[in-house]
């Protein structure tokens, strides 16, 4: 495994971050000793560093490395108030059995607007990491100007960021823009993991490329992918650490590229509308009093079904 020190963190991390999201509820749902033995597996082959999020529910999952040394995981909160981020770390630390969250921080920004709302959990965490239960605080976005807005702010220390060989997903700018700002963050001392590499699972049919694209990125520590099988994980290591060629890759890209995967909306669906206001993508809107999904822009992240009171979402 290939490690970096995440910025001026000062934690080392392998260069492939397991996005543990797939594991959970909002995605494939395996029971937690299946999800258990995933992460086991990929700490065997030399991966340290795990995302998670309150919102993907996955903190059981992550429990299992609570005596394993050297693991950075990396959590966040939509919390906006001082109150509800204590809350939010308090109940990551107890889930996850941890005394101190390496990284912990605000999830979903989109700019610097949304930061000086967040005001009062950025202090909070801050204050956090001072006390040392967490060694860092970190954004998450799918937005040019927040990874702008954010590299200035002393507050924060770590930007994880979307970012993909055709620039799928990004809200506000081109690919380019989002190389440029994240050049600049990485310029600011920030430490940088980015995520979406494989475009919420658009670009699977051409993973090697993807994936390859993400590791010679320059201004990045990390890549975050999400993995739900040991076949997964062994084709991000070897792409993203182990120096895998094309050719060597090939059987197991056949295998992750077999099958693709998309939303699907329950005939059940109460029109709610919670779903259309969730996506950050504008890939759901309600007509005719039923969900509708956009599947060009949908980035399968399952963060709308994480919110359908009625279940009625689903990714297959």
């Amino acid at each position: 495994m290939k490690y970096s020190i995440l910025g001026n963190t000062g934690l080392k991390v392998s260069a492939f971050c397991m996005g543990c999201l797939a594991l959970g509820p909002a995605q494939y749902n395996l029971a937690i000793p299946e999800g258990q033995a995933l992460i086991n597996y990929a700490v065997s082959k030399g991966v340290n560093f795990f995302d998670a999020s309150e919102l993907y529910g996955v903190y059981r999952y992550l429990s299992c490395l609570r005596d394993e040394p050297g693991i950075v995981i990396s959590s966040r909160s939509y919390a906006a108030s001082r109150e509800d981020m204590k809350a939010s770390l308090d109940a990551a630390r107890r889930e996850m059995n941890r005394d101190k969250i390496e990284i912990f921080g605000l999830h979903e920004q989109e700019s610097g607007l949304t930061l000086k709302g967040h005001r009062q959990a950025l202090e909070y965490l801050a204050e956090a990491r001072e006390k040392g239960l967490i060694g860092a605080v970190s954004v998450s976005t799918h937005y040019v100007g927040c990874v702008r807005s954010a590299a200035l702010l002393p507050e924060v220390d770590v930007i994880f960021a979307i970012l993909n060989i055709e620039g799928l997903g990004i809200v506000d700018g081109s690919r380019q823009d989002m190389e440029e700002a994240l050049a600049f963050a990485h310029y600011m001392g920030k430490g940088i993991y980015i995520m979406k590499a494989l475009g919420g699972g658009h670009l699977f049919r051409r993973s090697y490329d993807a994936l390859s694209y993400a590791r010679d990125f320059p201004y990045k520590h990390s890549v975050c992918v999400g993995a739900k099988n040991k076949a997964e994980i062994g084709f991000a290591c070897g792409v993203l650490a182990y120096d895998m060629s094309r050719e060597e890759a090939a059987s197991l890209e056949a295998v992750i590229g077999a099958a693709s995967k998309r939303l699907v909306v329950e005939p059940w669906c109460q029109g709610c509308g919670k779903c259309e206001e969730k996506c950050g993508f504008g890939a759901i809107s309600v007509t005719g009093g039923k969900a509708e999904v956009n599947q060009a822009k949908c980035m399968l992240c399952g963060y709308c079904a994480r919110v359908c009171p009625y279940f009625c979402l689903k990714l297959i």
